[in-house]
């Protein structure tokens, strides 16, 4: 391994020991029917999106939440939100800290996706029970060097409701903050932002011109 890429390298780990908050999202207080919630905080060389429904859906008031109704079990229909990162730096995540409440007509299953392949893959299956509440801490160590703006999306992958019934229309969703038993955690993505390869590598050069420099 050579010397810059040993920079590279040590960059990129020293950056995994370390998870923060990359982005979240306070929803308590929200009336549930709210427009979009913007994010609250985010890293440094992150923006946050903002968290709001697609344009076909109906915004439902559900406290401390955002809700909607009219879901159908497609694409068409979901929640979306995420960052964008700054030129010469990458994301690598950890974690998505999340809480989500069906009501009985609404959907029972529903994925979890993401813009970096174009919506394709289901990261994560919500199985939804009923009216209670889902708290879900999902791993997302996989995503590593996101770079530009990445949105993620909440969508019905069946047409199953809540209560084992049939999806209706009229049936809610929502996104609501984490509880651990104690307390409440805004939704949450955790991770490392770290500088991108070529930004990292150029830096490593600069340090080691700078080096010789002294050292001559």
């Amino acid at each position: 391994m050579n010397k810059t890429a040993a920079i590279v390298a040590a960059v990129a780990l020293a950056g995994a020991a370390n998870a923060t908050v990359i982005t979240s999202y306070t929803l308590f207080q929200e009336p549930g029917n709210q427009v979009s919630t913007p994010a609250t905080t985010s890293a440094a060389n992150v923006s946050g999106l903002d968290m709001a429904r697609s344009a076909n859906l109906n915004p439902t008031a559900a406290g401390n939440s955002i809700s909607a109704s009219g879901w159908t079990p497609d694409s068409n229909s979901y929640f979306s939100f995420g960052f964008s990162v700054d030129a010469g730096f990458v994301v690598n995540l950890d974690e998505l800290i999340i809480a989500t409440r069906s009501s009985n007509t609404g959907p029972g299953d529903l994925g979890l996706f993401y813009s970096g392949d174009n919506f394709s893959t289901n990261l994560f299956t919500f199985t939804q029970t009923g009216t209670a509440f889902l708290n879900s801490t999902i791993d997302l160590s996989a995503l590593t060097n996101l770079d530009g703006t990445v949105e993620f999306r909440i969508s019905p992958i069946s047409n199953r409701a809540a209560n084992d019934g049939t999806l209706s229309s009229g049936g809610t969703f929502r996104i609501s903050e984490f509880f651990d038993g104690t307390d409440f955690f805004p939704v949450q993505f955790t991770g490392v932002v770290i500088p991108a390869p070529a930004s990292a590598a150029l830096l490593g050069l600069a340090g080691l011109v700078a080096v010789r420099r002294r050292r001559g």
